[in-house]
């Protein structure tokens, strides 16, 4: 007695599905943060995954924590495209230094991991550029040479005003 056609109608359903399912490739997310990269310890930053609309849930990872206790703030509908997630750190510290990335969840499978998120935490305020020769005080030098420039300037002033007496009193100067 062989498979009923009912039978191999339904194996071929499943198999077909299963095809399709292995087919279905989820694009990458994408990921940044709030204010950037590099942020100053005590502050606070937002990590923000991108992924397209139909994203379910997103999640986010650090290279060196087995799990996760960053609470994802919600889905935020860009254009017709695109949905994210904030996961927002209130106080940035030296374990929050890390790689991170972030994944979406769609249907039945989940997308491949974003690029690496690279974020550091310092004890200066990089809201200030940093000190060194790029960022040096010219307010000083600046009043020399304006300074300087003045002096030149009162000096030729003074040699046209010579002339333009000289030739007026020599033009005024009665004929013999």
């Amino acid at each position: 007695m062989g498979p009923r056609p009912s039978s191999l109608l339904v194996l071929v359903l499943c198999l077909g599905q299963t095809i399709h399912m292995q087919e279905e490739v989820l694009s990458k997310p994408s990921i940044r943060a709030l204010p950037g990269p590099v942020l100053r310890q005590g502050r606070p930053v937002t990590i923000v995954c991108r992924g397209p609309a139909g994203a379910e849930t997103f999640h986010l990872e650090e290279k060196n924590r087995k799990s996760t206790n960053w609470d994802q703030m919600g889905t935020v509908q860009v254009g017709s495209q695109w949905v994210e997630a904030a996961f927002r750190i209130k106080a940035a510290i030296e374990l929050t230094a890390g790689t991170y990335w972030c994944r979406y969840h769609n249907g039945h499978s989940w997308s491949e991991s974003s690029e690496p998120l690279e974020l550091k935490v310092t004890d200066e305020d990089v809201s200030t550029p940093p000190s060194g020769p790029a960022s040096q005080n010219y307010t000083l030098g600046n009043y020399v040479r304006i300074s300087l420039a003045c002096v030149v300037l009162l000096i030729l002033v003074a040699i046209v005003a010579e002339a333009v007496y000289s030739w007026h009193r020599w033009t005024q100067r009665p004929q013999e």
